[in-house]
C-alpha cells in the first residue's frame, strides 16, 4: 500500500510571533488565541487571492502534473496496475461488494478515471507560524536526504510526503528552505531519543525516519518515509520544521 500525501504551507510575515506561555493568565491566553485566529484568517484570505494570479495558476498546473507523474512512478515501482484487481468467489458476491461505498471518509469517491486536477489540485494549505514547539523528540544535525527509511525499524505503510512553501505576500514559491522531518516508526517509537516512554532501538545514534530536504524552485521538498505509528497522548502525526538562511556543512547536515 502506498500513501501519496501533499501538504502546502503558506509562509507569511503577517503571523504574530507572540505565543502564550504556561504562566500566562486565562485572559492573556484568550487574547493571544483570538489575535492569532484573526491573523491566520487574514493570511488565508491573502492565499486565496493568489488564485487569480497568472504565475500562481501556472505553479498550480505544474503541481498537478508533478504529483500525477510521481504517483504513477510510485505505482510502477511497486508493480501496481492502473486499476486494482477485484478477486471474489462469484459474481453475486462481487456485485454486493461494489454496491457498498467502501470509502471510509464518505467524501472522496476517487477512481482510476477521476481527473488528475481534482486529486492533486486541491488547496490543502496551512499558515506557517514562526514560533512553535519543536518537539517532541526533535534532534539537530540530521542528514540531508530524501529517503529517510533505513534497513531497520522502518517497516510500515510507505508514505510519499510532499510539502510546498508559498509566500502569500507575492504568491511566489519559496526556494531554498531546508525542511526537517521526523516521525515515529510503525510501533510509535522515535529514533535518536531514549527517555521514559520512548526507548529508541539503536539508542541515541539511531537516525531512522529523520531527514532534511531543500525546497526547489517551486518551493517543494519531498520525502520517502512511512505512515507514522501511534503513541499514547497524541493524534498520529508527522513533524515538519522549516529552516531559513541555512549553511550546509561538509558532513551533509545543517
Amino acid at each position: 500500500m502506498v500513501a501519496f500525501t501533499k501538504l502546502g504551507f503558506a509562509a507569511s510575515a503577517l503571523i504574530s510571533s507572540a505565543i502564550a506561555h504556561p504562566g500566562d493568565s486565562h485572559e492573556q491566553k484568550m487574547h493571544e488565541a483570538m489575535r492569532n485566529h484573526a491573523t491566520a484568517y487574514k493570511a488565508k484570505s491573502s492565499l486565496d487571492a493568489c488564485a487569480s494570479d497568472s504565475q500562481h495558476q501556472a505553479l498550480m498546473a505544474r503541481n498537478v502534473q508533478r504529483r500525477a507523474e510521481q504517483a504513477e512512478a510510485l505505482r510502477q515501482k511497486r508493480g501496481l496496475s492502473v486499476s486494482s484487481k477485484k478477486l471474489r468467489r462469484d459474481l453475486a458476491t462481487l456485485e454486493a461488494f461494489e454496491a457498498i461505498n467502501h470509502n471510509m471518509t464518505g467524501k472522496l469517491n476517487y477512481d482510476p478515471n477521476t481527473p488528475e486536477f481534482q486529486i492533486f489540485g486541491a488547496n490543502t494549505s496551512s499558515i506557517v507560524t514562526p514560533e512553535v514547539t519543536d518537539g517532541p523528540y526533535y534532534v539537530t544535525g540530521e542528514a540531508i536526504r530524501k529517503n529517510v527509511k533505513e534497513e531497520q525499524y522502518s517497516d510500515g505503510v510507505d508514505l510519499y510526503l510532499e510539502v510546498q512553501y508559498i509566500d502569500i505576500n507575492n504568491c511566489q514559491p519559496v526556494p531554498g528552505i531546508y525542511v526537517d522531518t521526523w516521525g515515529a516508526n510503525a510501533t510509535g517509537v522515535y529514533s535518536g531519543i531514549s527517555v521514559d516512554g520512548n526507548h529508541a532501538a539503536g539508542g541515541y545514534d539511531s537516525t531512522y525516519l529523520r531527514g532534511i530536504q531543500p525546497t526547489d524552485k517551486d518551493g517543494v521538498a519531498s520525502f520517502e518515509t512511512i505512515f507514522p505509528g501511534h503513541y499514547d497522548g497524541r493524534a498520529t502525526h508527522t513533524h515538519i520544521l522549516a529552516h531559513m538562511n541555512v549553511t550546509v556543512l561538509p558532513n551533509n547536515t545543517i
